[in-house]
């Protein structure tokens, strides 16, 4: 393990900083990518700097999306500065919405594949998949990557679902591109704050206090599957 350094990027309500056992540095976000403007709820927009376990960790608590109007090539600047940190391995967490009913609020999925669906054209492939993928755990499943920024209609959720789709969200697509892109061995992990065909009216304030609620359960699990799954490498 000493060649590895791990890198967690989350999203809306998802703070895993409470994994670390070293706290070292913590940065603002804003100090790292001046050019990032915006700000979405829930986000920290810190940087972190320690350990879990002996494992040189990373954690970004904040992130850009293509909703926001940022183009493709700034993605590859933001996962630039992880491979200048020397990050071998990056797990990509966000917050999802869940398509398939077997899968619960609060659930974690770990994602085997990623459908491309474009609003705003990206020239990323249509299908990926992630390079890394925790096979002991479950559920597993395929995200739906949608550009954003609005929540999709009823019947543009039934075709998602009739393509196989397991959940679906506006973060993790150019993330996940561009990491593999340069060398970094990618896991994406999707936590579902909603039940899409639920005909509730959603809000971004249930999804972050949703997404609070399952990080809180299952971050101490994580912190172990991680600091296992790299043992085994």
């Amino acid at each position: 393990m000493a060649h590895i350094k791990l890198a967690i990027i989350t999203g809306s309500g998802l703070n895993f900083t409470n994994i670390l056992d070293v706290y070292c540095q913590e940065k603002s976000l804003f100090d790292v990518f001046p050019e990032i403007t915006t700000q979405i709820a829930g986000h920290k927009y810190q940087i972190i700097d320690g350990f879990i376990g002996s494992i040189p960790t990373i954690i970004c608590s904040g992130r850009i999306h293509a909703y926001e109007g940022y183009e493709f090539e700034k993605f590859k600047s933001f996962l630039n500065y992880f491979r200048e940190q020397g990050i071998t391995h990056l797990i990509s967490i966000n917050a999802v919405g869940g398509l398939n009913k077997d899968m619960s609020v609060g659930d974690f999925v770990s994602v085997e594949k990623l459908v491309s669906v474009q609003y705003k054209p990206f020239p990323t492939p249509p299908i990926m998949y992630p390079s890394w993928v925790f096979h002991h755990y479950h559920p597993k499943g395929t995200y739906i990557w949608v550009t954003g920024p609005c929540y999709e209609t009823q019947s543009e959720l039934r075709l998602f679902l009739s393509m196989g789709g397991d959940v679906i969200g506006m973060s993790g697509g150019p993330e996940l591109y561009w990491a593999m892109e340069m060398g970094m061995k990618t896991a994406m992990f999707s936590c579902v704050t909603n039940y899409c065909f639920d005909h509730s009216i959603l809000t971004h304030e249930q999804v972050v206090a949703n997404a609070q609620k399952a990080c809180a359960r299952f971050e101490q699990m994580f912190r172990n599957m991680v600091i296992k799954e790299l043992a085994d490498i």
